[in-house]
């Protein structure tokens, strides 16, 4: 049944290429402030600011600022300001001009509205259904 589970998300998340492909950089931060920079969902890999970059700031599951990490600021099913929180904001999605996209977030309910971006509610999705984060980010990126 869990390969069910991921075979679907590859059809709902399409080929990473694809997700790479979005028009605009889906930029998150912080839905408290603005200020803090929690990555960019479907920038290059190889960007230094990609949740995509396993050796970077924002896509290691090691480092504080991912939303990969289970421990930490952004990734912490605990924290606010992590989109895998049912109570929390989570993130704030904009592109690099400022439009607003909503919030990456499991909360329904947040100030401003979950996100409505296919992919982020595919992500979601995937974390609800039980899958692993690492699993979600391989999903994503590889």
């Amino acid at each position: 049944m869990h390969l069910l589970k991921i075979l679907t998300a590859v059809l709902l998340i399409g080929s990473p290429a694809q997700a790479q492909a979005q028009d605009v950089a889906l930029l998150l931060f912080d839905a408290e402030t603005h200020r803090q920079f929690a990555g960019c969902l479907n920038c290059n890999r190889y960007d230094d600011g990609s949740v995509c970059n396993r050796y970077g700031d924002y896509g290691s599951r090691y480092s504080d600022t991912s939303i990969w990490n289970r421990y930490g600021d952004f990734g912490s099913r605990y924290e606010d300001n992590s989109p895998w929180n049912r109570y929390g904001e989570g993130l704030i999605v904009v592109d690099p001009d400022g439009n607003f996209y909503g919030h990456f977030s499991l909360n329904r309910y947040s100030r401003y509205g979950q996100s409505r971006v296919p992919l982020i509610q595919s992500l979601l999705q995937l974390y609800e259904d039980g899958v692993e984060l690492d699993e979600i980010r391989d999903l994503l990126c590889e």
